[in-house]
């Protein structure tokens, strides 16, 4: 099974400025993103940062293929985390997150805050109690500032350290997720999952500033 996460949004904040339009810059981005993801094929998909409205109906159309289609709102932000997949996707409710059960395998998605490392590491001890510790995938954006394996912030690090005691950050040696040089976005595996082809895809679409990060999970 075939997984690629993806943050998509392309410079966002920019919204926030006054006479800036994020859509300005995603408009012509998200044609390629698709037919990026088209060629990778993947199983599941799970991108972060994406517009809502629009552009989630276009990739609902764009991935015929993904009957089974999960959005999820961000708490911070006008846009959602989508879910993308060939299989069923079942929920799982827990006190401060949601899971996911496709092919018997958990994913539990992150997308951790952008500007405070005492909040990323706050939202960590929250989520450890549902991390899943057998069969589980954690994916997406961790906002970790790591460069060169290094950490900027010791709450980061305390945070990583605690999502790895029962994890395997398996992109770690494979260099930069984002335009700028840092390892932002992680998929975290269970130690009884079985995986290969860890990947990261750089590109050159628009203002987009993370890559596409992926792998295969052998069943």
């Amino acid at each position: 099974m075939k997984i690629i996460s993806w943050n998509i949004g392309n410079f966002i904040w920019l919204k926030h400025l006054p006479g800036k339009g994020h859509y300005a810059f995603q408009s012509g981005d998200i044609e390629e993103v698709a037919t990026l993801l088209q060629k990778e094929n993947a199983d599941v998909i799970f991108l972060q940062e994406v517009p809502m409205g629009e552009d989630v109906d276009m990739l609902s159309l764009r991935f015929k293929d993904h009957p089974f289609m999960f959005s999820i709102s961000a708490y911070d932000r006008d846009s959602v985390s989508l879910f993308l997949s060939r299989y069923p996707i079942e929920e799982v409710h827990h006190t401060n997150s949601n899971d996911y059960i496709i092919n018997s395998v958990t994913f539990f998605p992150i997308h951790l805050n952008a500007f405070s490392p005492k909040s990323r590491y706050s939202h960590v001890q929250n989520l450890l109690p549902d991390l899943p510790k057998s069969r589980g995938i954690i994916l997406g954006d961790t906002n970790f500032w790591i460069l060169n394996g290094s950490f900027f912030s010791r709450r980061d690090k305390g945070s990583y350290k605690k999502i790895i005691n029962n994890h395997i950050d398996i992109l770690k040696n494979l260099g930069a997720t984002c335009r700028f040089f840092l390892s932002l976005d992680k998929i975290f595996v269970t130690k009884d999952l079985s995986y290969s082809q860890a990947k990261i895809t750089k590109h050159t679409i628009g203002h987009i500033d993370h890559y596409m990060i992926s792998t295969v999970i052998n069943l």
